[in-house]
């Protein structure tokens, strides 16, 4: 089965998968695989305006969580830039997942929490750790504009939340003729983030809805599958976490389950 997986997620986060995608298929004799990323969202720094970093990183902090992989890239440099002489907080920090739980190890040199199977805000919302959260100060290090649900649940459980935000996000304009040369070529997509998708489905022209339709998806949560119309439904996978390995094992459930629809 010869076909080409278009990526919606940053050339550098795409890397790790495509070389998982490519050696699976090979190793299970799938057929030629071609994968193209594109991303949807620029992701630049972001100075923000309520925050001065040497003021943040000297208050007490309980525990700290940095989002991403891009909110613990812009923090090491706009602390490097602006505090380099002030330590990280001695926080017990947080992640969603183990990827950005690396990135952050290496940005605060201590050990960082995440959820052991599905990555997620859901899913690290459930840890033990989080249940007792009572009169805690926790440091939600961000982009711009970013998702309430998190702060908003520890709020709930008795918690004061702060916000730094340090990067933020710009949408990314399709030029047609790719639109169109995506129509021709691509089989199936994937993508990890509800912003890249919302994006992806806003700008493609109502003329590319059977072709959306008929290609197989690989989302990287439920939440995701529900932003998917009815009718992309039908062939959609969802993976574990958005780890290279999880994405690549549904992957490879949504081109047996191709394989099955056309046998």
């Amino acid at each position: 089965m010869n076909h080409k997986l278009l990526i919606l997620r940053p050339d550098e986060q795409s890397k790790p998968v495509q070389m998982r995608l490519q050696q699976q298929a090979k190793q299970l004799e799938l057929g030629d695989l071609q994968t193209e990323c594109f991303s949807m969202v620029k992701i630049s720094s972001y100075d923000d305006p309520n925050s001065s970093y040497v003021q943040l990183l000297a208050e007490p902090w309980d525990a700290g969580l940095m989002v991403s992989v891009n909110a613990a890239r812009y923090f090491a440099e706009q602390k490097q830039a602006w505090a380099a002489d002030v330590p990280v907080p001695m926080a017990r920090w947080f992640a969603v997942g183990p990827t950005s739980a690396a990135a952050i190890a290496a940005t605060v040199g201590r050990p960082v929490t995440c959820p052991w199977r599905q990555h997620n805000s859901d899913a690290l919302l459930e840890l033990p750790e989080l249940q007792q959260v009572a009169g805690q100060r926790w440091l939600l290090v961000r982009g711009h504009g970013g998702r309430e649900v998190f702060a908003e649940t520890l709020r709930a459980r008795g918690a004061d939340v702060h916000y730094l935000e340090v990067y933020q996000r710009t949408p990314v304009a399709i030029k047609p003729q790719l639109i169109t040369q995506w129509q021709t070529q691509v089989q199936g997509i994937m993508v990890t983030s509800a912003e890249q998708l919302d994006y992806f489905l806003t700008a493609m022209p109502s003329s590319a809805s059977t072709w959306l339709a008929q290609c197989y998806w690989v989302v990287a949560s439920e939440r995701l599958a529900r932003m998917l119309p009815t009718t992309y439904q039908r062939a959609c996978v969802v993976a574990d976490s958005a780890t290279p390995f999880a994405l690549t094992q549904a992957w490879v459930k949504a081109i047996k389950n191709q394989q099955d629809t056309i046998l």
